[in-house]
């Protein structure tokens, strides 16, 4: 399909051109009495055949390159093959010129009028032969520089997806080790079922990790099955602790980097609800903006300096360079102070950059 375009192109160009000259010397000519359709035939069989012949040029364009590797061994190809060409061509171009009597400088014998051709036409015929070389090379270099810059693109991405899974991969040992401390803690104050609770539901939540291990982006509402799988777990440590999702349906399909709410979630618990006995609710909510997903994670307890509490813990670390990675600064991450408690806002583009 594609080499079937470029021949209509070609045949197409080369008419315009053909009707353009057969005009021109028609119009140089009139005083004579010329006929404009024997000299269209000339010219269309002309240019048909510069429009064959420019394709074995492009040919040679891409086969002889003219750069600074090969400059000189492209031009001692190039300059040869350019004067055999336009001298074939104007043998050709004589022939039929003077079978139909057509040209404009048609004299009686077959050498006059090759050397009117050659002395009028040479020079431009050249050109013609180096400027479709030029446009060879245009046309590589423009696709060489695409194919670069796809490249780098697609380099960017690898580096970023890996620099997310380097991430991800120090983010889970993180969690699984508190948890398990956890456990320890609870065997520790002879609680075994309840301990034994708490593996059955580590695996339920490792299961479901696992399964979604592969995907960078996940649908809000399995990030918050896994985030509600955590905090069951949480809840056997913080029996009084009371829980409230208010999620917009709207946003349940919205995908996000996957485990990115449980880290906060888990710092809520850590630097909130447990430094206080009379800490105990926390609420997730969600919210769809234009062009953005608005989350919001609040729970009550002491309210430390927010810069300290950033400084802390390895899963808001990670938490924040995981959305700078994907949105490129595109995302939204707030932790504040409010009245009883520290309020986390998450402003997230509903199209990440990866």
């Amino acid at each position: 399909m594609l080499n079937r375009k470029r021949w209509l192109w070609v045949f197409g160009i080369c008419t315009v051109v053909a009707l353009f000259t057969s005009t021109q010397l028609y119009l140089k000519m009139m005083t004579s009495n010329p006929s404009w359709a024997k000299m269209f035939f000339v010219q269309f069989l002309a240019w048909q055949t510069w429009g064959m012949l420019s394709f074995l040029i492009f040919w040679l364009g891409k086969k002889f390159r003219i750069d600074r590797q090969s400059y000189f061994r492209g031009l001692l190809i190039h300059i040869p093959m350019a004067i055999l060409i336009v001298l074939l061509y104007l043998l050709f171009y004589t022939t039929i010129s003077t079978f139909f009597q057509s040209g404009g400088y048609i004299q009686d014998s077959f050498t006059a009028n090759f050397k009117a051709f050659f002395l009028k036409l040479f020079h431009w015929h050249f050109f013609i032969y180096m400027a479709i070389i030029g446009l060879v090379h245009a046309l590589e270099y423009y696709t060489e520089l695409k194919s670069r810059e796809v490249e780098a693109v697609n380099l960017e991405k690898e580096l970023a997806l890996s620099q997310l899974n380097a991430l991800r991969a120090q983010l889970a040992p993180h969690f699984l080790f508190n948890t398990l401390n956890n456990v320890v803690s609870t065997i520790k104050q002879k609680k075994e079922e309840v301990a034994v609770s708490m593996l059955i539901k580590l695996s339920e939540f490792l299961r479901m990790t696992i399964l979604e291990s592969r995907q960078e982006q996940i649908k809000l509402k399995e990030e918050l099955d896994f985030v509600k799988r955590y905090l069951e777990i949480e809840q056997f440590r913080h029996k009084e602790m009371q829980v409230c999702f208010s999620i917009s349906e709207k946003t349940y399909d919205i995908f996000v980097p996957g485990f990115i709410l449980q880290p906060i979630v888990e710092n809520a618990i850590k630097h909130g609800i447990s430094r206080s006995t009379t800490a105990k609710k926390m609420e997730i909510r969600t919210e769809l903006l234009p062009n953005r997903l608005k989350i919001l994670i609040y729970n009550e307890g002491p309210s430390p300096l927010m810069r300290d509490r950033l400084k802390q813990g390895i899963g808001l670390i990670n938490t924040l360079k995981r959305l700078e990675k994907t949105y490129q600064g595109r995302a939204s991450f707030q932790l504040q102070a409010v009245a009883n408690g520290a309020l986390v806002e998450l402003l997230l583009p509903l199209s990440p950059s990866i």
